[in-house]
């Protein structure tokens, strides 16, 4: 870091402009970013280096800490390193972003038969597929289905709860041949 800033401010030049003879000039901003300079390299040489240690495998620089919220409980094994650092875990994330329209051209079955989802409204063995299990719609992102398709979708599952056919709290549970509510 020291390093970027010294180069930095080495090819940092000074601010020129049309300046009246008469008048002395207040700072000279090349003198002061070399004196900076100067004293950034001093510096530099009196801060023993990092030690580089192997890359780890996750995904956290190891040099980050788990933060101490205010008006929490802290316990003393908060305080100490090893309650400090963060765990050695991968961090997945599932991606944000709904699939572009080709990759949801590909993965939509609703496309590729060319058949409209609505006409599902009383199939809930389909149905529960796109439910989470607290039956709730679940997002495009999740399902990979096309807009028109998670809008048809969504309708048929509306539908089918005002209907009776499927649970409006829960999953339903598959049972291989059949479905019980």
């Amino acid at each position: 870091m020291l390093s970027s800033l010294r180069a930095r401010l080495r090819t940092t030049r000074a601010w020129t402009r049309p300046v009246s003879t008469s008048l002395p000039r207040r700072n000279d901003a090349a003198a002061d970013m070399a004196s900076l300079s100067n004293v950034l390299d001093k510096q530099g040489d009196a801060t023993p280096p990092i030690h580089q240690s192997k890359p780890s495998s996750t995904n956290r620089p190891q040099h980050e800490y788990k933060p101490i919220n205010p008006n929490t409980f802290i316990r003393p094994y908060d305080l100490s390193l090893e309650g400090r650092s963060w765990p050695n875990r991968l961090v997945k994330r599932r991606a944000n972003v709904a699939p572009a329209t080709r990759d949801a051209r590909k993965q939509d079955v609703f496309y590729q038969l060319g058949v409209d989802p609505l006409k599902f409204a009383l199939h809930p063995g389909i149905l529960s597929h796109f439910v989470s299990e607290l039956s709730m719609i679940q997002p495009r992102r999740q399902t990979g289905l096309t807009m028109k398709s998670q809008r048809r979708i969504a309708k048929a599952i509306r539908r089918a709860k005002m209907m009776g056919v499927i649970p409006l709290h829960s999953r339903l549970q598959d049972y291989g041949d059949f479905v019980s509510i």
